[in-house]
């Protein structure tokens, strides 16, 4: 009696350090870096590049927009998916008057368009946006599906007039990632 008694003890704790190590220790899935599917990606407006870009004192490999740009990735949501994104404008902007730029990302499933944030971004104006601001939205409602998400700059706000004065969005370090 005291074998089997043993026996089932030791696989009763094999089974729960092996689940313990599933939920716990499990691969969370890889980050889609969308810097690697630049090349590939939809370009609406000129000029556009992928540099180097220092705000704040942090360096990240970005994509430098033009104030009336857009971009299309066309990715694969992963499951608990999350988009990750920085931005800001260039530090030559900074001192230089004008009304900041209007960021935005939206997401379509080849159905329906969703927006997904918005932020205007002004650090003449606002000295307390001379860094990257980070930026996560939730898109587990698009898990498992190919998606276009979109990453868009206006000159102004929806409520301000056209001014592209030193204009010089950057997407700081995009990806999707797994929380």
């Amino acid at each position: 009696m005291k074998g089997n008694r043993a026996i089932f003890t030791a696989i009763v704790i094999l089974v729960v350090l092996i689940a313990g190590w599933w939920l716990f220790r499990r691969d969370r899935g890889h980050p889609v870096d969308l810097l690697t599917q630049y090349a590939q990606a939809q370009k609406d407006g000129q000029p556009f590049a992928v540099e180097e870009v220092t705000l704040g004192g942090e360096t990240k490999r970005a994509i430098a927009a033009p104030p009336n740009g857009r971009v299309h990735f066309h990715v694969r949501v992963p499951n608990d998916g999350w988009l990750k994104v920085s931005l800001g404008l260039k530090p030559e902007a900074w001192e230089k008057d004008g009304n900041g730029v209007y960021f935005f990302v939206g997401i379509s499933d080849g159905r329906a368009y969703e927006d997904l944030f918005t932020q205007t971004v002004n650090p003449f104006k606002n000295r307390s946006e001379r860094r990257w601001i980070p930026v996560m939205v939730d898109l587990s409602s698009y898990a498992a599906q190919n998606v276009e998400i979109i990453f868009n700059t206006r000159e102004s706000g929806p409520k301000e007039a056209p001014d592209a004065r030193n204009d010089l969005p950057v997407w700081g370090a995009p990806e999707i990632v797994s929380r």
